[in-house]
């Protein structure tokens, strides 16, 4: 052996897998944090665009449906071209249709965007799969994937806390309190509100302590309106006074007569959920005008929440400009830190690409190794579809995501709704109940990744990589029927988290199932049973409000039970053991 062979041998394997893992992980994480970052401002975006809660639903499927039927062909895509070109691309597509989104004017254009930066974010994952199974070895796979998961997660935990603050700190002091034009939702609603506070609150009137407290201050309100405005409220519905523009104009002086008026709420402390903003002025012994009509603005959004437009909706549009400019950062560092194997980075020396072929099962090593991962996108050739439709492990692993995810779903689309409708949750409240069950999922993403790696170790690879997955569904089955016992707000909040950490502590596992089954086809393996599970997706916020608004919450629960416990039951039948394609038909495919 000659001295720079001895010298190769014998140097430390270099880490540049651990910064591949890294970037793959910033990638993740702004995935979560652009998917999500809707569903915590829909609140304003229902108010600002004019929409109902369908067409919400309908905004949140679609992103879902077009993720889902890009799945294979994008996942092709990296097969075929590499992850470093198409990740990249990845990136900047749905980072430009997030800020596109800042720009919306209505349903069409809302709709057009999200599925637009659906079809953009479907790469993300199918990518990240195939790119880790070159650049990770064997027996930490399902730990380099649960890091990489995580990312999303993490991602997806900030995003109520990061999309709230942004929010509020975009519409500071300076911005008028003052309602305009388009600031009264309905009049109609209104009126009642208003014309019922003239009757005296009694306990056998109210259900509870915020009920009456809102009472008062609507007769408080009442009571500062002009003549014409009381007349007109007092004789809706039987004449329709309330809708001339005539009507509109002095309503419109009046409200604005009352935000600048003195301060409606003195107390430090009442029972009406207020927003952090205006319970932090409440504390304050002095105000400045400013102050005192912001405090009036939120108290009155508060008392008449379906009548008056809330202030921060002129908050959301800049978060999706600054989350859009967060994806150029992310893709040019992936541009610059990435290569599409081991033997082509320049700070990846032999030693390093020794150790991760290290341990993997031979029909991998064949089909990975380092002779052939140069030429690996000219091998791909097309999506080997005749062997994914034969393989029952893989189906049941696609009707296992399937039921998965219209269960999680719930958590980033309709909870801070149910958190709103039910529990009456401000927003500050609001970020930390949808954030604290996620950041669970956390806990539960990286413990599943050494579970999995732990278990295969122990268990053997079709035991191992199944046993979190089967218990996490059936855990988050029943975790969904404690919802049914009504519990307060924050114990509900627990028991989300529990979905959540039952959710992911399987998701590493399946990761590294397709690592397992896929060989130099990952990314449309991954991407074929990803689609079967976003569409789950695609299905979960539509059902869910259908069978919401005629059945009820508690009907919503249940049916997020039943789907866990499908997932549970078809996890049960996978087996990582056997490769989608068989070694001796894998270059034919």
């Amino acid at each position: 052996m000659n001295a720079n062979t001895e010298s190769s041998a014998s140097e430390r394997p270099s880490r540049v897998r651990h910064g591949i893992v890294f970037v793959t992980f910033l990638a993740a994480f702004l995935l979560y944090l652009h998917r999500f970052c809707m569903t915590y401002a829909q609140r304003y975006v229902k108010e600002d665009l004019g929409l109902t809660d369908d067409h919400l639903g309908y905004c949140f499927s679609a992103f879902f449906f077009a993720y889902a039927l890009g799945q294979v062909p994008s996942g092709w895509l990296s097969d075929r071209f590499g992850a470093r070109k198409m990740l990249a691309l990845y990136i900047l597509t749905w980072s430009f249709f997030t800020a596109l989104m800042g720009l919306t004017m209505g349903f069409v254009m809302l709709l057009a965007v999200r599925l637009a930066a659906g079809l953009g974010q479907a790469g993300a994952y199918p990518t990240s799969c195939g790119l880790l199974a070159n650049w990770v070895p064997f027996r930490s796979r399902a730990w380099a994937s649960s890091i990489v998961a995580f990312g999303g997660r993490f991602g997806g935990g900030l995003a109520p806390l990061l999309t709230v603050t942004m929010i509020v700190a975009f519409v500071p002091l300076s911005v008028p309190s003052d309602l305009g034009e388009d600031d009264l939702l309905d009049r109609a609603v209104l009126a009642r509100a208003m014309t019922a506070a003239n009757v005296s609150p009694t306990r056998q009137q109210t259900d509870s302590d915020v009920d009456a407290a809102k009472i008062l201050l609507r007769r408080r309100v009442f009571g500062q309106m002009s003549g014409d405005v009381k007349e007109a409220f007092r004789a809706f519905p039987e004449t329709d006074l309330i809708n001339g523009e005539a009507f509109a104009d002095q309503l419109l002086l009046d409200i604005n007569s009352v935000i600048r008026g003195p301060q409606l709420i003195r107390e430090t402390q009442t029972p009406i959920p207020l927003e952090r903003e205006a319970t932090q002025l409440l504390r304050q012994t002095e105000l400045t005008q400013a102050q005192t009509e912001r405090l009036n603005r939120l108290i009155l959004e508060a008392v008449f929440p379906d009548s008056i437009r809330k202030i921060y909706v002129h908050g959301w549009r800049p978060v999706m400009f600054v989350y859009g400019a967060m994806g150029i950062v992310v893709a040019l560092l992936f541009w610059g830190l990435f290569r599409n194997s081991p033997s082509a980075h320049p700070l990846c020396n032999k030693s390093e690409q020794a150790l991760i072929e290290t341990g993997r099962p031979a029909r991998s090593q064949k089909e990975q190794g380092p002779a052939r991962s140069e030429n690996k996108q000219a091998d791909v050739g097309r999506v080997p579809i005749e062997h994914i439709l034969c393989s029952r492990s893989l189906w049941l692993m696609c009707v296992s995501q399937w039921g998965s995810n219209v269960g999680w779903v719930f958590l980033v689309t309709w909870l801070p709704r149910y958190l709103l409708e039910v529990h009456s949750a401000p927003l500050w409240q609001q970020g930390w109940m949808t954030a604290l069950p996620l950041w669970a999922g956390w806990i539960g993403m990286l413990a599943g990744g050494r579970l999995s790696d732990a278990a295969v170790r122990r268990m053997g690879l079709r035991w191992g990589r199944l046993a979190p997955l089967t218990v996490g569904k059936f855990l988050a089955a029943g975790a969904y029927l404690l919802c049914l016992f009504h519990p307060s707000a924050w114990m509900i909040t627990g028991i989300f988290a529990i979905v959540a950490f039952s959710t992911d502590m399987g998701s590493a596992g399946g990761w590294a199932y397709k690592q397992d089954v896929g060989g130099r086809h990952v990314a449309s393996i991954h991407g074929w049973a990803n689609m079967w599970g976003n569409l789950g997706a695609t299905v979960s916020p539509v059902l869910l409000q259908v069978i919401i608004r005629n059945f009820g919450w508690d009907a919503a629960f249940l049916s997020c039970s039943i789907a866990f416990a499908i997932a549970g039951a078809a996890a049960i039948g996978v087996d990582a053991s056997i490769p989608i394609v068989p070694d001796n038909t894998a270059r034919d495919s």
